[in-house]
Formats: structure tokens, sequence, C-alpha cells
């Protein structure tokens, strides 16, 4: 379908960084979806980030290659799914976790659309060295907006109102690319900067999961108090340095226990989660939560000392 004009690429990624205005980039919304090269000729094939075939899933983005001009084409956008003009990743995952007859069913209560914000391949020829700024009218050239396809809007130079804007919305955040910058397939670039707007959350430490080889501390497993008891809330595994980790392990080896405090513990986390008192709590901050309460993104931000257990009420999903 795809040709062999088309090579299997992998999607640029951006650095994480705090908003700024500068005239150097362009500022569009930083989509709640999941990301996926649109490889469109005769037909259309979506792939994601990690270069899973996602097009089966998602039955109402076969016909993008309808939408499309200049033929054979490779698109970067993010597949989303709007409720009420914002993205809404819960809806979202309910969708990806629907196949066959099933998935067709429920098609219509979540509808699916690829928001396309960059073009790598246009008439089977690559774009990639061209500066965005080229790129991005080039895409405006080649896509026919529709229920199942839209171009990504952006601005220039203001990003930190733009920012503050996507926040005001409830929107996850907003991304600065550099106006001249070239595309790097499968590359993390500072040439793409990310902003994100984060969660705050105070949670219970229930277990930690080791690290690689069973070394070290790999996770913390928390929990939040609904109806009077602990429930599941996810796991963090980021934001503490290698001197953190060994202290934390330290003092968790200390209240370890063979009593587990959540009982929702998914059964594929329970072999790898060794149990402690639920005594210590923490802070983390988190990008939003799925509909089952579990935090997407969480970073560690402390222990809270100063409060207790039963301060913790659980987070909430959309």
């Amino acid at each position: 379908m795809n040709g062999e004009q088309l090579p299997l690429l992998r999607p640029m990624l951006a650095v994480s960084s705090e908003p700024f205005d500068s005239a150097a980039y362009l500022y569009e919304i930083k989509w709640d979806g999941y990301r996926g090269l649109a490889y469109l000729d005769a037909g259309t094939v979506i792939r994601s980030r990690n270069l899973i075939n996602l097009t089966g899933k998602f039955p109402e983005l076969a016909g993008l290659h309808k939408k499309v001009r200049r033929l054979p084409a490779i698109i970067d956008g993010e597949i989303v799914v709007l409720v009420q003009g914002k993205p809404s990743f819960a809806s979202l995952q309910s969708r990806g976790k629907m196949a066959g007859a099933g998935q067709n069913s429920r098609a219509g209560f979540y509808p699916v659309v690829f928001i396309a914000f960059d073009v790598l391949y246009a008439n089977g020829k690559s774009v990639l060295r061209q500066p965005l700024a080229d790129r991005k009218n080039i895409l405006k050239e080649m896509v026919l907006p529709g229920d199942d396809i839209l171009l990504s809007r952006y601005v220039f130079r203001d990003g930190i109102d733009f920012y503050n804007a996507c926040v005001k919305e409830g929107l996850e955040g907003a991304v600065a690319k550099k106006v001249e910058s070239v595309y790097l397939p499968g590359r993390r670039s500072a040439s793409w900067k990310k902003f994100r707007n984060t969660r705050e959350a105070d949670l219970v430490i229930c277990g930690y999961q080791p690290g690689v080889n069973g070394r070290g501390l790999g996770s913390l497993v928390l929990g939040g108090i609904r109806h009077g008891e602990l429930v599941y809330q996810g796991k963090v595994g980021t934001g503490f340095n290698s001197r953190e980790a060994e202290i934390l392990l330290d003092g968790l080896h200390k209240i370890e226990t063979a009593d587990a405090p959540l009982e929702d513990l998914p059964v594929n986390e329970r072999g790898r989660t060794r149990w402690v008192r639920p005594l210590l709590v923490c802070t983390v901050v988190y990008l939003t939560a799925t509909a089952g309460g579990y935090l997407r993104h969480p970073v560690f931000q402390g222990v809270r000392w100063d409060k207790s257990p039963d301060e913790c009420p659980a987070v909430t999903g959309e």
C-alpha cells in the first residue's frame, strides 16, 4: 500500500521546557492523544511512535488518503477524541481497547480525528530537510479538512500567552517549534519544546518495585483514600536521583509488610510489588488521570513528612 518510496520512520520528539516568547518559534496545542505517522498512497496506514500499526483500531481513519493531495505522502499528527471541542484521553483509551465488531459498533460514540501538524514526504519525495515554516505551507496545501482529519492551528511569537490560554481551557499544554527547524525522525530535539500543564497530588506510598535486575528502586506504588479505603493510583519511577532513591529504599525496607494495603492492584503488577505499611506520603505532579483513576506521567516531588495518609484523597479520572 504505502509503496517502496515511503520509508518506515519514527516521529520527531520534543524536550520539556518552561513557556517562553520568541519570534523564532511557532506555538501549537499539545494534543492529548496517540501520536502517529500516516502513510498515505492507495490506502492509509497509521503507525505509532513505536511503529505499531494503529489503523485497525480506528476504522473511520481508513480513508485519510482520500483527503490528502500530493500522494504518496507521510503526515505526522495525533489521533484524538474531541469531546465538546477538547481532546479526551479517557474516551480515546476506551476506543483503543476495543477491536473487531465491538470497535466498529462504538465508533459512533467515540469518533476519532487525525490532527495533522507536519509533513515528512509529499509526492513520494522527502521534505524532511525543508524548514518547518515551508513544511507547514506544504501541509496546508495538501490536506482537505473534514470529520476525519484537521490541521493543527498555530501562532507566532506569543508562547506564554498561548500556553496560558491552553491551560485556561484545560488542555494538556503547548508545543514550541523553531520555525527554521528541519524534521529529525526518531530524535528528541531541542528545536521542539513542550510546555506541559501539570497537576499535583499527595498520595500514600503503599509499596515499591525494584529496579532493573532487581537492584535499587524502580518505582513507588501509590494509593489514595476513597470512601475510607486505599485505592491504587499508579506508579511513579521518575523524579528522584540515585541518592534520593537509596534513601527512600532504605526507609521502605524498614516498614515492609506481607499484608497488601491495596486490594485493587492490577494482577500483572502484584508479583513485582513489595508491600510497605502505608505510613509515608509523597507529592507527585502529573498530567491527567485515566477514567480508572491512574495517574498519567507522574513525577516524584518529595516525601511529605507533615501529612498523614488519611489526608490523601484519591485522584479522580476524567
